[in-house]
């Protein structure tokens, strides 16, 4: 395959998260304005890059934007966001600049899979459907949550096709098989770094390999630590068990010091701070996932690797090739981390699936997926094939279809209506980055980090600080029992969103200087 015909297969596997992108501009009610976040996490990174621009002296690293302290250390650095910052400074819009990036990374990481196929299998004649099966392959989720919702008690749907996200953890956006985490733009960057380190350790690339190691540590914690250790165990089992002189002995070294540096930033540095510790503690959840959901996510992947040991039994047969090695290495390890609460204290272990565990039995299996589709094909059992090709892909075909089916009629992050709009336009011109919010008012207080140079007291659930205790402190502020020592030298905006229920009572006093009011909100500065 030329490249030319490569790129447009990329660009037509990318149809799916370009057609949820257009769903998200042009098909919503008349009375909402998309603001290009496509999932309510999106606003967290570039709530990030927005941090640069408030700045009054450039910092290579940044401050949590949701902490809502001034004094709040710079201790944060991704490459990509201040990239994004950059975009935004020159004027264009962070959720369509945030949807772009998106778009662009699906695209190459497509682009590199693709690539990566093409070197394991040169000159296939196959490929253009094997490369669509690792694109929007997956499991039987989608079925089997249709079979549940249908003949389980009590998880009935009221749409039949909503029975998909019964086995399907936070309605499949956790993304169990490689796809699926490309309609998340983040997703689709950290997915191509890592195929980008496996694409360079299968050409034997080792310097760049090693230096795009380092760029995908410090581009994401999750993802940096289960590509490092999915690779060290791997030379591990490369050097003391098969004697590969192929990896040359800086290489490893070099990931060695990269894991370490890894640990210690993530682990130690930011530990060191304790405004970052009190968020590690909260983000240290056991969140996870049982393997009632495990079994029909990697169900056909899992036979295909089965059948992969068969064909080329014994064990000396299917890992006599390093890449196979590899595969084998990357499935299993990535699978043991999205379960370590097996062995330690949970922290998020379904957040190591993403996919990868699904992407490292496909690539293993892949011999054994050759084999099927060529005995079918000599047997002249199309049919057959045709069927296997839909339950492979059945996974993303229904998703995709009831994500693309609706139509935004409510407002959230990704559509807000004008009176929103209008509040966060007013704090955006008369709000500085030393003002803080407070209120009820829980979608401008989180928008209000994308779209204004001030933060809220309290907004993120996680990413703020003893969240908790913040709502009781602000509590007693509107109140007027007790003032913040540190609130005492900066100016206030109480936002009150008037469409919510709201049981604190505000003093009088607070609400003497009424600043801006519309249909939905009102703002006044104590």
């Amino acid at each position: 395959m030329s490249r030319r015909k490569t790129i447009r297969l990329s660009l037509f596997l990318s149809l799916p998260v370009i057609l949820f992108v257009l769903q998200h501009y042009f098909i919503h009610s008349p009375s909402l304005k998309p603001t290009g976040f496509t999932n309510e996490e999106n606003v967290l990174y570039m709530s990030y890059a927005h941090q640069y621009l408030d700045q009054d002296k450039f910092s290579i690293t940044y401050s949590n934007p949701f902490d809502g302290n001034i004094q709040s250390p710079n201790i944060y650095f991704q490459p990509i966001t201040i990239v994004l910052a950059g975009l935004m400074k020159l004027g264009m819009d962070p959720g369509f600049c945030f949807s772009l990036f998106g778009l662009i990374m699906t695209a190459l990481c497509i682009y590199l899979g693709i690539k990566i196929l093409q070197h394991l299998l040169p000159g296939h004649k196959q490929m253009s459907l094997i490369a669509t099966l690792f694109t929007w392959g997956g499991g039987l989720t989608a079925l089997a949550g249709l079979m549940g919702s249908a003949f389980l008690s009590g998880h009935y749907t009221e749409q039949w096709i909503d029975g998909i996200y019964l086995a399907d953890p936070a309605n499949g956006w956790w993304g169990l098989n490689w796809g699926r985490t490309l309609f998340i733009p983040l997703e689709a960057y950290y997915h191509f770094l890592f195929l980008l380190n496996i694409w360079l350790i299968l050409k034997q690339k080792w310097k760049a390999a090693a230096i795009v190691a380092l760029f995908l540590s410090i581009s994401h914690p999750f993802t940096g630590i289960e590509y490092l250790v999915i690779i060290n165990g791997w030379i591990v089992l490369e050097k003391l068990v098969f004697r590969n002189k192929t990896i040359p002995y800086w290489f490893a070294i070099a990931m060695i010091v990269v894991t370490a540096l890894h640990v210690w930033y993530y682990l130690i540095y930011l530990n060191s701070f304790p405004e970052h510790k009190l968020l590690f503690t909260q983000y240290s959840v056991g969140w996870t996932y049982s393997l009632l959901i495990a079994i029909p996510a990697y169900s056909i992947v899992a036979v295909l690797t089965f059948v992969n040991m068969y064909l080329n039994s014994p064990v000396k047969k299917f890992l006599a090739i390093p890449h196979q090695r590899l595969f084998l290495c990357w499935g299993i390890i990535a699978f043991l981390l999205s379960k370590h609460e097996w062995f330690i204290e949970p922290m998020q272990p379904i957040h190591f699936t993403r996919g990868y565990v699904w992407a490292g039995l496909f690539l293993f299996a892949l011999p054994a997926l050759l084999w099927l589709i060529n005995y079918l094909q000599q047997k002249k059992k199309n049919w057959v094939l045709y069927i296997f090709i839909f339950l492979f892909l059945s996974d993303n075909i229904l998703w995709t279809a009831n994500l693309l089916r609706g139509k935004n009629d409510t407002e959230w992050e990704g559509h807000i209506s004008k009176d929103t709009r209008d509040v966060l336009d007013y704090l955006n011109k008369n709000a500085t980055s030393s003002d803080l919010l407070i209120g009820n008012a829980t979608l401008v207080n989180y928008l209000a980090n994308v779209y204004t140079h001030t933060n809220a007291w309290v907004s993120h659930p996680y990413n703020t600080p003893n969240r908790e205790m913040r709502m009781m402190q602000e509590k007693l502020v509107l109140e007027e029992r007790v003032v913040q020592s540190f609130w005492k030298d900066r100016k206030l905006f109480l936002v009150i969103d008037k469409r919510k229920e709201w049981t604190t009572p505000v003093s009088l006093p607070l609400l003497a200087n009424k600043v801006f009011e519309n249909n939905s909100y009102t703002i006044f500065i104590p």
